[in-house]
């Protein structure tokens, strides 16, 4: 670039900003290219993918021997080539979400695999086990989440359609101190009457209710004991807060970020899926 000439050389001070041009554009430059590349392998884009792709670098528009005196000289540089190229930066954002991705998933398939024990056998968590059953599928949820009550629904519909998927739950409460009460009164209602918690938890989820008294609420309607449950919340409060920490600390150990999160294999799947691709991801689970 010309305009990086001995003004910068002999000016110390113009160093720094114009590596930093210079790192800008060539990240940019790189993701470009690489993009650019990864495009070809694509059987099926949209028109406004193929317009972004398809695109070539264009100029800033300054004049090329233009001198760079100062850091607001490179700064005009950097946003009049920015302006000249949107979608370059849309590339560079992309890539780097599409390799933090990358990242963490081949992270999530590490962990799970280490994590096994935790995530399927462990005797403190919630589950709906029929006879039978050959495939497991571990939630992570919050009853505060709007997108785990639409998991819960497709989730009942997998159920109703294939008797041999179990359901482990494992309790996430990150959206709050409502999230966190639903979830201690859920966790009672477990060591209370095992048998009871998915009636409650589904319960639980098609209401709009939050908070302790919306979960107590809940408890009553299907039939728990609640003077034994109110023992339970009062006396195993610890015993209660430390699974709930346990779960959260193992989500987060697997790449569990937000909420639903399903483990179906050694696969992490982060938010809901359609019926469809559950089917599909139990399927593929059965086949190994």
């Amino acid at each position: 670039m010309s305009f990086l000439n001995k003004n910068i050389a002999g000016n110390p001070s113009l160093i720094k900003p114009a590596a930093i041009l210079l790192a800008v554009l060539l990240v940019i430059g790189g993701v470009y290219t690489f993009l650019g590349n990864k495009s070809h392998e694509k059987s099926e884009v949209t028109s406004e993918e193929s317009d972004v792709e398809n695109s070539e670098v264009k100029s800033s528009g300054l004049d090329s021997d233009q001198k760079v005196s100062d850091v607001a000289d490179v700064e005009k540089v950097i946003a009049k080539w920015i302006e000249a190229n949107p979608e370059a930066i849309i590339k560079s954002v992309t890539a780097m979400q599409q390799k933090t991705m990358e990242s963490r998933t081949k992270d999530a398939q590490k962990n799970i695999a280490l994590k096994k024990d935790d995530l399927f056998k462990d005797k403190t968590s919630p589950q709906y086990a029929p006879s039978g059953y050959n495939v497991t599928v571990v939630e992570f949820f919050d009853y505060n989440c709007g997108y785990c009550k639409k998991a819960q629904a497709t989730v009942e519909e997998l159920l109703k359609e294939d008797k041999k998927v179990r359901i482990v739950y494992k309790e996430f409460p990150i959206l709050g101190q409502a999230s966190a009460e639903m979830s201690q009164v859920a966790i009672a209602v477990s060591i209370v009457s095992p048998s009871s918690y998915k009636k409650f938890h589904d319960t639980l989820m098609q209401s709009n209710e939050k908070g302790k008294d919306a979960a107590l609420k809940v408890a009553q309607l299907i039939g728990v004991n609640m003077s034994k449950l109110e023992a339970v919340l009062r006396d195993d409060k610890s015993k209660i807060e430390g699974i709930i920490q346990s779960n959260i600390a193992l989500g987060s150990s697997i790449g569990v970020s937000g909420t639903p999160g399903f483990v179906i294999g050694e696969e992490l799947i982060p938010g809901a899926l359609e019926l469809s691709a559950f089917k599909e991801k139990v399927a593929a689970v059965r086949k190994k």
